[in-house]
């Protein structure tokens, strides 16, 4: 009888483990067994890689009706792509294996002052998440170092355009959305004009995040990505919204974006 009585209790413990691992638990740890390189660049390229072939979704942090930590790195876009590999690289870079310090990070990244606060206190627009990287030392804005130039550009894209943006459904919202851009129009932005891109492409190093800046009024960039190098030319390694996949692309990046209206040329950050 005792004999029964401990396999069934055996049998239960194997049916319902204690510990149950998420998805995307599961997919961090693979990635963090990723091998820091010789420098940063580097080890950013290696996890940015081992994406490749990722789905492409749009919207995935616009699952939940209050704001809150969205983790997914099973499907991405732009945005989150190169988000979720910047973390991904801190997370190694601070010689940790634990899930929680990635989300920690990816909180650090994502929302205004580290904070979750409402969804105006997530970093929206790629410039303030560039700032707000660059205020942590995770990364530096080299774009002015390497040929670039300041624009007149502003932000205004999401207050004049609510209705893109379901969760601005009230006026507290709207009023922090447009104070934030005020803030972010406080200091000019900058630019590689895509036609330049060519003549500075050398000063481009793999692993470099690279941001397509906008001709549309009132936005910043339109996409981003990530620098490789493929036969002696630098390439864009992105989550690519056409061919629904993390990919690498097939033309250069300077001849890319000739073929982008939208796009009039870009910013460059590379990793502390």
């Amino acid at each position: 009888m005792k004999n029964q009585v401990f396999s069934a209790i055996l049998f239960g413990l194997l049916a319902f483990p204690i510990f149950s691992q998420t998805k995307d638990e599961a997919i961090f740890i693979e990635k963090n067994k990723i091998e820091l390189a010789e420098t940063p660049s580097e080890t950013v390229l290696r996890i940015a890689k081992s994406f490749l072939k990722t789905p492409y979704v749009a919207s995935t942090l616009e699952i939940n009706e209050t704001e809150q930590l969205v983790c997914n790195l099973s499907e991405l876009d732009c945005f989150t792509f190169d988000e979720n590999v910047l973390a991904l690289y801190l997370t190694k870079k601070g010689n940790s294996n634990s899930y929680a310090d990635f989300q920690e990070i990816l909180t650090q990244l994502r929302y205004r002052n580290n904070k979750i606060d409402g969804y105006a206190s997530r970093l929206h627009y790629f410039t303030e998440w560039v700032r707000q990287a660059e205020k942590n030392n995770f990364i530096k804005d080299i774009t002015l170092e390497i040929g670039g130039e300041i624009t007149n550009k502003e932000v205004h894209f999401m207050s004049k355009n609510q209705k893109l943006y379901p969760k601005i459904n009230d006026e507290k919202t709207l009023k922090t959305i447009v104070q934030n851009e005020e803030k972010i129009n406080k200091k000019r932005l900058s630019q590689i004009e895509k036609t330049k891109v060519a003549s500075v492409e050398s000063k481009i190093k793999e692993g470099d995040f690279i941001a397509m800046t906008s001709t549309i009024e009132g936005l910043d960039c339109n996409h981003v990505g990530i620098a490789i190098l493929v036969k002696d030319r630098i390439h864009l390694l992105h989550a690519s919204s056409s061919l629904k996949k993390v990919v690498i692309s097939e033309k250069p990046l300077a001849d890319y974006l000739q073929g982008i209206k939208k796009d009039a040329g870009i910013m460059v950050l590379r990793v502390l």
